[in-house]
């Protein structure tokens, strides 16, 4: 019994660990999505950018102008591979915290098949234990009647 109450303990830590692990994970996920989203935004203005070089080139841009587009266009593409990079940082991140949460929902399910396994030897001890009781009350009432047969 007081190994149970130490399992209670031990599985009350679990649970929290589980907790904060899948929070930590929950958090991962979401800055992923946040920089995925930045990115398209990214990708997003400079399609935007570029379809704006090209109608204006069609009505005659002068080298200068050009130049500065293709310049801002190098930059935007520099800031994406950039971005790029952090993402694939970001979602490593995110395997390392769902791997973390799975191996403390692991844990935590270890304690409670624990705990289960010793309600479960508790339940054929008690049942072992009214067996028993029953079949001295049957012997005894048997020895009673045999006595009483005798008498």
């Amino acid at each position: 019994m007081s190994s149970d109450k130490s399992l209670l303990l031990v599985l009350d830590l679990r649970k929290k660990a589980e907790e904060e692990a899948l929070r930590m994970w929950s958090d991962a996920r979401k800055a992923v999505q946040s920089f995925k989203d930045q990115l398209a935004q990214l990708e997003q203005f400079a399609k935007i950018y570029e379809v704006e070089m090209q109608s204006k080139s069609k009505n005659g841009l002068d080298m200068t102008m050009y130049q500065s587009y293709v310049q801002f266009l190098d930059k935007l593409e520099k800031i994406k591979v950039r971005q790029e990079n952090g993402l694939k940082q970001l979602e490593l991140q995110e395997q390392r915290a769902q791997q973390f949460y799975l191996e403390k929902q692991k844990e935590r399910k270890i304690i409670e098949s624990l705990l289960e396994k010793h309600k479960i030897q508790r339940r054929i001890k008690e049942a072992k234990a009214e067996q028993k009781l029953a079949d001295d009350l049957v012997s005894s009432k048997h020895a009673r009647l045999v006595m009483n047969k005798n008498n």
